[in-house]
């Protein structure tokens, strides 16, 4: 396990759900959160001073065979896939294919209207996180989504990431989403560290931490668009997003 899946190795024990909520009620819950839609401030003072601030846009030019070939790579061979069961390994293992998906991906962006559905359509199942499994707001929900389609928005979140590194458009502070970046360990390493000085110095201290309830399944769709506008994101790209955002859909489990 430890060498096929080191996630699973150190995840806590899993907690069984003796008495799970009925699926009404989790399909309730969970379309309060992800089905009604919701917009953002768009007034907000500091949108308005972002908009006026001079960069420079993000171009574009058509996908490489190369880049799904390095992308796939560092993939993880036996990710849990989506509805077509493909895992990434197969992909690899068949890089003829990979001319034919190039091919599909640019078309994809160029006329992201004419896209089918599956590849926005993904599995969800629901992960008790306490023993209060009768609550459904208890429940983590893992979305499992088609390999093709996390290939072609892990390409596109490299091109954009590679953007905002070029215009230090990104703190220094932020650790979420940053490039070469472990995230909360990067963030609790920091604090530990401060933590240590103070106590061999004798120094106060004093920390507050934020928790944002459900923070990933309450941003509106309409942010992403505006945000991925706000940092000079190409148009294309834009559109992509926002159209792809329009046929998400999920089935519960």
């Amino acid at each position: 396990m430890f060498k096929e899946d080191t996630k699973k190795f150190y995840r806590n024990k899993n907690i069984e759900a003796r008495e799970p909520p009925s699926m009404a009620e989790a399909e309730t819950y969970w379309k309060s959160l992800w089905g009604e839609e919701v917009q953002h401030n768009e007034r907000a003072e500091w949108i308005r001073r972002e908009q006026k601030r001079k960069i420079s846009h993000m171009d574009w030019r058509p996908i490489q065979i190369t880049e799904i070939t390095s992308y796939l790579l560092k993939a993880h061979n036996w990710k849990s896939p989506g509805h077509d069961q493909i895992q990434n390994y197969w992909l690899k293992a068949f890089p003829g294919t990979h001319r034919h998906i190039t091919k599909n991906f640019n078309a994809l962006i160029e006329e992201p209207e004419k896209a089918p559905d599956w590849p926005t359509t993904g599995i969800t199942y629901l992960i008790p996180k306490s023993g209060e499994s009768k609550e459904v707001r208890n429940y983590r929900p893992i979305t499992c989504l088609m390999t093709m389609y996390k290939t072609l928005t892990g390409i596109i979140a490299i091109r954009i990431s590679t953007h905002l590194e070029e215009q230090s458009l990104l703190p220094a502070e932020q650790k979420g989403c940053h490039p070469g970046s472990k995230g909360c360990k990067d963030q609790l390493m920091i604090s530990k560290a401060i933590y240590e000085d103070c106590r061999r110095r004798n120094k106060n201290l004093s920390i507050a931490w934020i928790d944002y309830q459900k923070a990933f399944d309450s941003v509106p769709h309409s942010w992403v668009e505006k945000s991925i506008t706000l940092v000079g994101v190409n148009s294309k790209i834009v559109r992509f997003c926002k159209l792809s955002m329009e046929k998400w859909k999920t089935r519960l489990f």
